[in-house]
């Protein structure tokens, strides 16, 4: 049997729990930035401190919001309204249902204003709408990451390789979530 439609914003509100814990807690940021400061002897990026903080907390807004997007795309995948076997019937109202709740439940953790949550929706639904999210995704990082213009296909590249993070990471979320059901 699948989800009942109860337990769908619980579901959704758990899903925003890890998300914020990965982007927040897990210094996901701060180590993706460490790692290119690292990797291209850019330590420069990092003054003046209130531009970098600035941009940091940008990218860390970009990444919340892309993670955000595989982790609902990836939920809303896994719930059904019955399953036997490989006969599996997706519950499309409880998918609709998460996706509508999901960014609310973000902006609840965080403690944040109704127009700041619904804002990363509609950038994700942005993404989720674009023919390449991954070079979108990598094309708004990048100037973020590394604001020289000799260091955009660097910072492009580093960028989809944080795409590709992100992908791992939503997959584990995921798991976590449906983990016994």
């Amino acid at each position: 049997m699948g989800i009942k439609l109860e337990k769908v914003d619980e579901l959704a509100q758990a899903a925003a729990v890890r998300v914020v814990g990965h982007v927040q807690g897990e210094k996901l940021i701060s180590r993706f930035i460490d790692s290119y400061v690292m990797g291209f002897d850019r330590r420069q990026l990092k003054s003046p401190v209130d531009k970098f903080r600035l941009r940091a907390d940008q990218l860390g807004q970009e990444a919340l919001v892309m993670l955000g997007l595989l982790v609902v795309e990836q939920c809303c995948q896994r719930l059904y309204r019955f399953k036997l076997g490989p006969l599996a019937v997706r519950d499309r109202g409880a998918a609709r249902r998460f996706a509508e709740s999901f960014w609310p439940a973000v902006g609840a953790q965080l403690r944040l204003d109704a127009g700041v949550p619904a804002g990363w929706a509609r950038r994700a639904e942005d993404y989720r709408a674009a023919p390449d999210r991954e070079a979108r995704f990598s094309g708004r990082v990048a100037p973020l990451l590394d604001p020289a213009p000799q260091m955009k296909d660097n910072a492009e590249h580093a960028g989809r390789k944080f795409f590709e993070a992100l992908g791992k990471v939503s997959i584990q979320v995921t798991a976590r979530l449906f983990a016994g059901s």
